[in-house]
């Protein structure tokens, strides 16, 4: 390495060696390390401020008085900066990012010593990514699934109507006021509702609701027992046994629509024939997707039991961070408790690891046989993707051209991928087996 016209010499040697990492001692001689230091006070003293003097006028042996532990800590930093990398290209690595020193000494009038480790991107030769067994299961859309979907289309659509027999049943939806009081029989204001929709039915709403509700009447006034577990979600009520005071304003039921053209319109289709062709469509788009994550899953799972290898601890560290922030994302959305989320963050950690290798493993499987097979994406390859959002989304035509260059990266390395998994199909061994569409219950 040079510094000025100055060639710095330094021993090197390599302690450990592996597929993706390298540790290696640096030793740098008193002499460079004191000239170095010399250097940092030189340019310490042209910026210093001490009482009593110009700037750039400070003595010299004021300047080393008073800045010495910060010139050792610069000119020490300055030579590892001028000698790491040239250390790692004596042995031909190239490293992902600057390497980590781990093991330090120095003192002034000796040898400069330190360890330091550093990662590349490991060299592999994928095996075993042709002629993949797979198993893929085909669900046939049924008359019965066709029908089952209708059924859940006009539950989700039903008419909330006054109950015929005015009495509560398992499936009422019941509007009542409720006070709340603990053990003590102290009122609890901030658990108190008034005009609250209770809907039996339902398997988030309590046992104790649905067994103390039952049976009442418009009017009633019925007691119901709720014990909390110590984990509910709710710290107000967590853990303790509250009695709930409750007034019956009004029983609702359900009113199922007819399966009619009216129907089918109030849903967004012509008729009742074409709502039914949509359904079946739904349905065939959403096997299709099921199918095809099916069948990815079995190949990653093959890749990566066929190609063990190590990979970079910092690349690791980086998806592992970026898996947690999503799920901390995801829980932040559903309002779950900041307690929570943080023990599930702590819980998972061991899983967090293997996922995030898991992960950096098989983008570097991906990526090879991507070069291996010369998969690259084409113009066309973006024009027929262009195309197919123009035929999906013919109102979109306008903003298309905008999104794919804002998002053009984005598209790439989805255009990639989908080309790398449809090779991977193609050249597969696919075991078929074909069964009609089992119903939601099953």
């Amino acid at each position: 390495m040079t510094r000025g016209n100055k060639t710095i010499d330094f021993k090197s040697e390599v302690i450990d060696k592996k597929l993706c990492s390298i540790t290696m001692d640096v030793e740098v001689s008193e002499n460079i390390a004191a000239n170095e230091i010399n250097s940092v006070f030189r340019q310490i003293r042209q910026q210093a401020k001490v009482d009593g003097f110009r700037q750039g006028k400070v003595p010299m042996s004021i300047v080393k008085e008073k800045f010495a532990l910060e010139a050792k800590d610069k000119g020490v930093e300055n030579i590892i900066k001028k000698t790491v990398l040239n250390a790692l290209e004596k042995e031909n690595f190239v490293p992902i990012d600057f390497p980590i020193v781990e093991e330090f000494n120095y003192e002034l009038g000796q040898n400069l010593k330190y360890r330091f480790t550093a990662e590349c991107h490991p060299k592999i030769d994928v095996q075993n990514y042709k002629n993949i067994p797979l198993k893929k299961e085909v669900f046939k859309v049924t008359d019965k699934n066709l029908c089952q979907s209708i059924d859940i289309l006009r539950e989700r659509n039903t008419k909330l109507v006054p109950s015929k027999s005015n009495e509560v049943n398992e499936k009422s939806l019941v509007s009542v006021d409720y006070d709340a009081f603990d053990v003590e029989n102290r009122q609890l204001p901030e658990v108190a509702a008034k005009g609250y929709m209770l809907d039996l039915g339902s398997d988030n709403t309590l046992k104790g609701f649905k067994e103390a509700l039952t049976g009442s009447k418009t009017g009633d006034e019925r007691d119901a027992k709720i014990e909390y577990p110590a984990d509910h979600p709710n710290k107000s009520l967590a853990g303790k046994i509250i009695t709930f005071k409750i007034k019956i304003l009004e029983i609702k039921e359900k009113e199922l629509s007819e399966l009619n053209d009216d129907f089918a319109k109030d849903m967004g289709t012509e008729n009742l024939e074409d709502l039914k062709t949509k359904i079946k469509e739904t349905l065939e788009t959403e096997e299709k997707h099921r199918q095809d994550a099916g069948v990815e899953k079995q190949i990653i799972e093959y890749l990566l039991d066929k190609n063990k290898f190590d990979v970079p601890q910092c690349l690791v560290a980086s998806q592992k961070k970026s898996l947690i922030e999503k799920m901390v994302n995801y829980m932040k959305n559903q309002s779950f408790a900041k307690e929570y989320v943080e023990n599930q963050i702590k819980l998972g950690q061991e899983k967090f690891k293997e996922n995030a290798e898991k992960n950096v493993r098989i983008s570097y499987i991906l990526n090879s046989i991507h070069i291996n097979e010369n998969l690259e994406v084409t113009d066309a390859d973006i024009e027929t993707e262009k195309n197919k959002i123009k035929t999906s989304n013919p109102d979109r035509e306008n903003s298309r051209d905008k999104y794919f260059a804002e998002k053009k990266e984005t598209i790439m390395i989805s255009l990639k991928e989908q080309k790398i998994f449809d090779f991977l199909l193609a050249n597969a061994d696919i075991e078929i087996e074909e069964k009609d569409m089992p119903l939601n219950k099953d």
